[in-house]
Order: C-alpha cells, then sequence, then structure tokens
C-alpha cells in the first residue's frame, strides 16, 4: 500500500531502491547541542551553550538509555529523520535523488492530532499543574482510541481510509552510510527487532529499530 499511495501521490518520476519499515529505540535519549535527552529545547544561557559545544559529542549509551540521536545542533538530518519516525506504520525510503520517512495514516484515527493539540496547550501554560492536566488528557484519549482501534478491520482492508504522509524528506546526498548497530548486551532472536544507525554529511547520526527484512535493504547485512 505504501509503494502504491508513494507512486501516485509523492515520487513524481523517482524509482524506490529501498524501503524498510522504522521505530523509535524501545529506550533512546538525544545527544544534540541545544536539546535535552528527551529532544526538548534548552533554555539558551551562555553556560549551557557552552556545555552543548563539547557535551553533544560525547556518546553514552548505558541504563538510562541508548543514545538514539546526535547532531551538532537542532535541525541536523538526524533529528528530522528519528522524529519523523515516532509514528506507527512508518518506513525508511530511499531513491535515486531522495531519503525520506514516509507513513500511513489513518484517517478514522484521531488521537494524533488530540494528543499534539494537548501537547501544544501544556507547553503554553508552563506549568506543573498544566503538566498534568496534559498527562491526564493524553492516557484518556489513547485509551479511548485503543478501544477504537481494536474494533476496526486492518487498514490494509481500509485503504479508502489511508493517507500517505511525508514528514521527512531531504536530497539523497545528505546520506552518508547505513550500517547495523545492536544495542549492547542484549542477544538478538529470530524473528526480533534489529536495528541500523543512519549516518548523514553533516556528522549526525540516528539509531532506527527495524526488522530482518529492513535490515538486509538497509545495510546488506544478513544476520
Amino acid at each position: 500500500m505504501v509503494a502504491e499511495l508513494a507512486g501516485r501521490h509523492w515520487l513524481r518520476g523517482d524509482q524506490i531502491q529501498t524501503m524498510a519499515a522504522a521505530a523509535h529505540l524501545d529506550v533512546d535519549r538525544y545527544k544534540v547541542a541545544g536539546l535535552d535527552e528527551n529532544g526538548h529545547p534548552r533554555p539558551e544561557s551562555m553556560g549551557e551553550r557552552a556545555a552543548d559545544a563539547v557535551g553533544w559529542m560525547i556518546v553514552e549509551d548505558g541504563p538510562a538509555g541508548y543514545v538514539a540521536v546526535r547532531g551538532g545542533h537542532p535541525r541536523c538530518a538526524a533529528v528530522g529523520l528519528y522524529q519523523a519516525a515516532r509514528f506507527d506504520h512508518a518506513w525508511v525510503v530511499i531513491t535515486s535523488h531522495r531519503v525520506a520517512v514516509l507513513r500511513l495514516r489513518d484517517l478514522q484515527n484521531t488521537e494524533e492530532g488530540a494528543v499534539e493539540e494537548i501537547l501544544e496547550q501544556a507547553r503554553q501554560e508552563r506549568s506543573l499543574g498544566g503538566a498534568l492536566r496534559g498527562l491526564g488528557k493524553i492516557v484518556k484519549t489513547s485509551a479511548t482510541e485503543f478501544v477504537k482501534s481494536a474494533r476496526r478491520p486492518p487498514l490494509t482492508e481500509r485503504p479508502q481510509d489511508a493517507v500517505l504522509d511525508c514528514p521527512f524528506d531531504v536530497p539523497r546526498q545528505v546520506l552518508h552510510s547505513i550500517v547495523r548497530w545492536k544495542q549492547p548486551m542484549v542477544p538478538e532472536f529470530n524473528g526480533g527487532p534489529r536495528f541500523v544507525q543512519v549516518q548523514f554529511t553533516d556528522d549526525s547520526w540516528a539509531r532506527l529499530k527495524t526488522d530482518q527484512a529492513g535490515l538486509t535493504a538497509l545495510t546488506g547485512a544478513q544476520q
């Protein structure tokens, strides 16, 4: 369905060379100058800017989570790629001229828009009370949508409800390489998730979760 919709609405004469399922790491951290570990903008004081100038280059994987994004500024390619892959039904797509994240959006799923609106309202209030109220609304909205989605047929059986979004789209030359990445001290199992590290020419990189087919497509690695 993704390839079919891409051919109609996105490719514009390009040919898909590689396509792989993509998702966030289960426990992740940002190591990006100007962003905190959760990927939110830091207040810009002189001290924090100085710490960022050195700190973003230090990659630390540990019990608090694996570094999922590293970059020198919030607008680096890796941040754009990783944030675009935060939704369900997302794929990394490489054509002869572009690198993108495409995702299928279910028109009947009203949760995503509602959650974004709640988060924006909480950001504007900038208070603990506002954050807690927002969290309660998100939990309630997610629970309601979960019940509704469980009753719907799969999206593949409802093509009229599928819309293709492209939250990340850059020229092919921005991509440096894609290599296999393995979580330290975590064994891999048949049928289990696999991971890649997507490296860009601006010296930023992002790690994504995929499956064996995605690992093979992106890196050529069979095991």
